[in-house]
């Protein structure tokens, strides 16, 4: 069972530990809002999370680490939810996704940190090594091709909606097959 505030005990190692994790990553994400990703020091995270370094260093190996984690965490939410509905279309779930975090997402861009979002989106649907080289290859064309339109979503300030960039990359997906 994946650990989250509900599910584990405030006062066991592994609820100590979850609250070490999100304040560490809410003190980032904040801290992200004034200064570059590379301005901030591990010391700040810290004091702003109210915890030690050994704490960080117990769960993180960087800054970058931090939101790989969060994106993961956000990105596996998503897809529990996402799979229930009976209406379920793979790409403007992804486009919805993005869309409910595109403050984060945004921000993850002008920082230079967009590649941490291409990331999250290949370990989610992209080629994984027990895969055929076919179906490997075609997941590779997926995910780094709807990355692509993610991007420069992103870039262009994600101004359609998530059904409209859906209906756009269906399109494109029919001129292609022409």
């Amino acid at each position: 069972m994946r650990q989250t505030g509900e599910t584990v005990s405030p006062m066991s190692n592994e609820g100590r530990n979850l609250y070490v994790i999100e304040h560490i990553t809410a003190a980032l994400l904040k801290l992200m809002q004034k200064q570059n990703l590379n301005e901030i020091s591990i010391s700040q995270i810290c004091a702003e999370a109210g915890v030690g370094r050994a704490s960080f260093y117990r769960n993180f190996e960087s800054k970058e680490a931090v939101i790989s984690r969060h994106l993961k965490t956000l990105l596996d939410n998503w897809w529990m939810e996402a799979i229930k509905k009976p209406d379920f279309n793979l790409v403007e779930a992804i486009f919805d996704h993005y869309y409910e975090h595109r403050d984060l997402c945004i921000m993850l861009y002008k920082q230079g940190l967009a590649h941490l979002s291409l990331n999250s989106i290949k370990e989610a649907c992209g080629p994984k090594p027990e895969q055929t080289n076919i179906v490997a290859y075609t997941t590779a064309y997926f995910s780094y091709g709807l990355y692509g339109w993610i991007e420069e979503w992103f870039k262009r300030g994600m101004q359609e909606t998530p059904k409209e960039m859906a209906e756009l990359w269906e399109k494109a997906q029919q001129n292609n097959s022409k």
